[in-house]
Formats: C-alpha cells, sequence, structure tokens
C-alpha cells in the first residue's frame, strides 16, 4: 500500500441509484471525478450484470458500489488483466472477512463453494489503444437472507458467518484490497495476475460439466488467455471460449 490511499479517499453515498456504474458514466460527461472516486449506493433498483443481465439487491443490506480509476498505462489489448487485478482483490477482501476459501467464477463472479456471493462490471473507455477509464462495478451479497427465487445460487456474508455486517467498514476494506492489486496493475505485473488469478479460478483443472448451446459435454478448466478467453480441455483438445460462449454446469 501506498502512504496516501486513493481508492475511496473520494467517496459519495447515495440513498438510492438506478446503478453505480451509470451515476459515474453521468459524471464523467460534466466534471470528471478524482482517479479513485467510489460511488456507494444504499439502494440500487438497476443494477447491471455482464452482457446485460440485471443484478437484484435488497436495500440497505448489501455492498453496491463503483470504482472510477485512469488506467492510461494499460494497453487495449492487456485489458482483462484489469479484471483480474479487481477480481483477485474482490476473492482476497471476501476471504479476508469470511476467513474461508473463495474462487472466481470465470471470467468474474465471487463463489463460496457452488454458491455466487457477488460480481463485477467492468465498463472500459478506450483512447487511441491505451484505457483512459474504467468504472468497476461491485456487488457483494452481506447481510440479505433471503433471494429471488429465480436467482439460481446466491449466497451472502451473513449466510456464511452467521451474523451480520457494518456495511461502511467492509467497504472501507474492500477499497483497500482493490488499491494494493491496481498496483500491481500500474507495475504490469502480469505474471503475477495471470498467475494468482488462474489458481483462483473455480473448478480449476477439474473435470466437469459446461454447456455451448444446446450441447453439454466434459471439460477441464486449464487457464484464461490474456484476452479473457476461458482455455478448456475437452476430448484431447484444447478449446478458447469468450464469455457466454460457454456456461458451467452447476
Amino acid at each position: 500500500m501506498t502512504n496516501k490511499p486513493f481508492i475511496g479517499k473520494n467517496l459519495i453515498e447515495l440513498e438510492a441509484v438506478d446503478s453505480t456504474n451509470s451515476y459515474i458514466k453521468v459524471l464523467l460527461t460534466s466534471d470528471p471525478p478524482a482517479h479513485g472516486t467510489v460511488v456507494v449506493a444504499r439502494e440500487q433498483f438497476g443494477g447491471r450484470g455482464q452482457m446485460g443481465t440485471t443484478w437484484s439487491s435488497e436495500s440497505n443490506q448489501n455492498i453496491t458500489m463503483s470504482v472510477l480509476l485512469y488506467p492510461d498505462f494499460l494497453e487495449a489489448d492487456k485489458q482483462f488483466f484489469l479484471s483480474m487485478a479487481v477480481a483477485l482483490a474482490v476473492k482476497d477482501f471476501c476471504e479476508f472477512i469470511l476467513k474461508d476459501d473463495i474462487k472466481i467464477k470465470w471470467p468474474n463472479d465471487i463463489y463460496y463453494l457452488n454458491q455466487k456471493l457477488g460480481g463485477i462490471l467492468i465498463e472500459n473507455t478506450i483512447s487511441g489503444n491505451k484505457l483512459s477509464s474504467s468504472i468497476i462495478g461491485i456487488g457483494l451479497n452481506i447481510n440479505q437472507s433471503t433471494f429471488d427465487p429465480d436467482i439460481p445460487n446466491p449466497a451472502s456474508f451473513a449466510q456464511i458467518a452467521g451474523h451480520t455486517f457494518d456495511l461502511p467498514s467492509l467497504v472501507t476494506d474492500l477499497c483497500s484490497f482493490l488499491e494494493k492489486y491496481y498496483l500491481q496493475l500500474q507495475q504490469l505485473h502480469f505474471n503475477f495476475l495471470d498467475r494468482a488469478y488462474t489458481d483462483s479460478l473455480y473448478r480449476y483443472q477439474q473435470t466437469h460439466e459446461f454447456k455451448k448451446g444446446d450441447r453439454v459435454f466434459k471439460g477441464e478448466i486449464n487457464g484464461v488467455t490474456k484476452e479473457g478467453k476461458l482455455i478448456l480441455h475437452s476430448n484431447g483438445k484444447e478449446q478458447r471460449f469468450a464469455f457466454k460462449e460457454v456456461q458451467y454446469v452447476i
């Protein structure tokens, strides 16, 4: 860590908003906030996940936040390393609080056993061949105890630990973990991030079922490309899949 933390130094707290990512997007069009600005909402009624999916969260029970960064040192073709850094930060934060093993379900869902604790949505803006801004949305189930039955496999910190948590202090801790890994990224420690991310993958080097379209097949996760494609070995062949091209069977 640096002596002068920057992630969360400028903290914007909202009672309710459609999406913290969308809120930051609006700010960027007028008076761009400082690097490391964090927006936290007690209620998010239009939360978004990857590829247009929705993120549902009970009011004042969970972490729904976004971080604004300006990673202009990072080339566009290496932007998945930012995703790796953020996922590792959230994973380590969860392990620090829960004192239990947490995994990253590719590309960046956070899993406890076979249950989803949270997810990450990163929206990058590119200028030339470099990133100019990144909005990092993070949703984590903290104190919520009941979930929409349409959500297949949710879990919360409170369900796992057996007690509720103070949300503001958790946000402070999470910002510290995010800054730690962002500094690794800033120092271009790509090999470290790749190795740590691969080792943290849910079902890494285990044979499980996957689904592509209507076809279910068995495969083994052997890593991720620098572009973020999942590397699967199946029937003696290596296959690479972009996000949403293949699904885990859980």
